[in-house]
């Protein structure tokens, strides 16, 4: 009977996975509202809801997930992320949440989470809210000129913001976690090539056949195939008419793959400049290729029109879990990748002066 029951135990828990318990506390009126626990995939972006509840009148809620290995969710209350949870099976995981900041106990991992999220805020605030709010200032002032200033020193901040959050990553608490994988949605595809594969190396060493493993090892293959100096992966999508669109049949040309979307302000900021320098070298070998990331097929055709976009444009209408956006492990916007006249990336996110300048130097006045 021993046996048998051991036997029944083991089945269960191979079909069905075994039970981890998650609890939270929120402070606030939130009595009724809506809890979701979202399941990440760092590779495609297609992150799907795995269980729903409500918080009750104790301003509590509790979720018990069943699930064979670790996983990382995003924790949203009112559809708004509050935080992120690694959940390991039989962990009991307790949240208390404020407006200030969240507590955790039960799970060291998810502390990692919550710790690298409080410093991600900080290094945001420090390096890119400034630019966000100096070029709405030129936006709402409509001056060309302090946009593409501040659409340049955007850049410039973005890579400043990234190399920060990677020092914080070294640290050896959290890159030997499964936590670290949260990261690689920041990731800089060049300069952080060396910090992908420190973490491929920990990780698959010590969680060999996880599927947070595999994401992180199909992440890191992915990202080496749009290095500089790479040829250009190929794709095909459709544009606003339905016609489908090759990258490769650019070939011969200097070609901007340009990733964009209706809903992105600095994306938008930078059409007035894309327009002017596709006038300016249209007809000198150079073209553009735009990629929406749009979920939505009338606000992408409305914001093309809008803007003037009146060269290639096409979109999976698919958000970020577009199988381009994948491909070319685009997991914030705007992102560019300027291609020689073989498809080979030349060079990536030149905008404003910065993209002109390059043309000048490839095609010339």
């Amino acid at each position: 009977m021993r046996i048998l029951i051991l036997l029944l135990t083991f089945t269960f828990q191979v079909c069905f996975g075994q039970v981890a318990l998650l609890q939270g506390t929120i402070k606030g009126s939130f009595t009724g509202k809506s809890v979701k626990l979202v399941l990440m995939n760092y590779e495609t972006r297609r992150d799907k809801t795995v269980s729903q509840t409500n918080i009750d009148s104790k301003s509590s809620f509790l979720f018990s997930i069943q699930l064979n290995e670790p996983a990382i969710y995003n924790l949203l209350i009112a559809d708004s992320s509050v935080a992120h949870v690694l959940v390991k099976p039989n962990d009991k995981i307790v949240l208390a949440l404020t407006k200030e900041a969240v507590n955790v106990s039960g799970s060291v991992d998810t502390q990692y989470l919550i710790d690298y999220e409080a410093n991600r805020k900080i290094v945001f605030r420090k390096w890119l809210q400034p630019t966000y709010d100096s070029s709405a200032a030129a936006v709402k002032a409509g001056d060309k000129l302090r946009i593409e200033y501040w659409n340049v020193q955007h850049e410039k901040a973005s890579e400043n913001y990234k190399a920060e959050l990677a020092v914080w990553v070294t640290q050896p608490f959290f890159i030997n976690s499964l936590a670290s994988i949260h990261h690689s949605l920041r990731w800089h595809p060049d300069y952080d090539l060396e910090l992908m594969e420190a973490m491929v190396r920990s990780i698959s060493s010590k969680y060999p056949n996880f599927e947070l493993t595999k994401q992180l090892i199909n992440k890191v293959t992915s990202t080496k195939k749009i290095a500089i100096g790479s040829v250009a992966p190929n794709f095909s999508a459709n544009d606003g008419k339905g016609n489908a669109v090759d990258l490769q049949r650019f070939r011969g040309q200097y070609t901007l793959v340009d990733f964009w979307a209706s809903w992105c302000g600095p994306c938008r900021q930078e059409s007035p400049t894309l327009v002017r320098l596709y006038q300016r070298f249209k007809d000198k070998g150079f073209i553009i290729l735009s990629v929406s990331i749009d979920a939505s097929r009338e606000k992408w055709i409305t914001a093309s029109a809008k803007d003037g976009y009146t060269w290639p444009n096409v979109s999976e209408l698919s958000g970020y879990a577009s199988p381009i956006a994948t491909l070319y492990n685009v997991s914030a916007i705007p992102n560019s990748f300027l291609l020689d006249k073989e498809g080979r990336i030349i060079a990536k996110n030149l905008r404003g002066k910065n993209l002109e300048i390059k043309l000048i130097e490839l095609i010339g006045e």
